[in-house]
């Protein structure tokens, strides 16, 4: 009998282990994908080329840090923080890793709340998220048009986080007043928008948009804080994600970066 319980136990360790292996060897494919689609020229930012942006982007890149620093390295940072599902669900705790380019803008987001795994990308335009048990089994891959739409948006929401990629074409800039401006971004056959708005200091402190919360377009707003020097770039450490549905505004995700690293 204490024979059998050891090899249960043996068998659930190495179960964890290919679990994890498996999760975290087509999160490493995709990042090698992303990585790919920019190259590596470790050519440096100029202050000419901030000339094209809106004046509040211009003024915003020069605090953020970005002139002199590498147009197409990319990112990696961990992250923590909580996620809930619904309102009145409860938080679980996670931990994560993500990858960006700024060249064409894209990330890889691999998160795990035990036991359960989470991986969500978008790369060239194209989104998925997968949720499996445990890195074995899958518990659902989404794949589809909205998909990529929403995936685009995050990855347009989070570019305070690496601030090179506000330079990339393939976003184009309306300048709505002396505290906002709205973004439109199209990669391959996707396209989706939102607006950035910047407090007194000249920061971005929240992002607003329409985007897809499973079949349903739904107001959505990212808040920002927390601004430190991280490799040389000021960026915002502290983030909220808030659906703002007709029923009232839903917090479901905050989080804060634990490390960050620029390759």
């Amino acid at each position: 009998m204490e024979l059998l319980i050891v090899a249960v136990i043996f068998l659930l360790i190495l179960s964890l282990f290919a679990g994890h292996y498996r999760f975290y060897h087509m999160t490493e494919k995709d990042r090698d994908t992303l990585f790919n689609l920019s190259g590596n020229t470790e050519q440096p930012v100029t202050r000419e080329e901030l000339k094209v942006l809106p004046k509040i982007v211009r003024a915003y890149l020069v605090k953020a840090k970005v002139v002199g620093k590498c147009r197409d390295c990319h990112l990696s940072m961990k992250q923590r923080g909580r996620i809930r599902q619904k309102e009145g669900g409860n938080w679980l705790d996670f931990t994560a890793k993500q990858v960006m380019t700024s060249g064409p803008p894209g990330f890889v987001w691999a998160a795990r709340s035990f036991p359960i795994f989470v991986k969500d990308k978008c790369i060239n335009g194209q989104g998925e998220v997968r949720v499996s048990f445990l890195g074995l089994r899958a518990m659902g891959v989404q794949l589809s048009k909205e998909i990529n739409e929403s995936a685009l948006n995050r990855c347009l929401a989070e570019l305070p986080l690496y601030p090179v990629g506000f330079l990339s074409p393939a976003i184009r800039w309306e300048e709505l007043d002396g505290k906002s401006v709205r973004a439109k971004i199209s990669l391959g056959s996707t396209q989706t928008e939102g607006t950035f708005f910047f407090n007194d200091q000249g920061l971005i402190e929240r992002f607003e948009s329409i985007r897809y919360k499973g079949d349903l377009l739904e107001r959505f707003t990212g808040k920002l804080e927390n601004y430190e020097t991280l490799e040389g770039l000021y960026v915002p450490t502290k983030m909220t994600a808030i659906w703002n549905l007709d029923e009232g505004d839903f917090e479901y995700f905050n989080g804060e970066i634990i490390d960050y690293r620029i390759d």
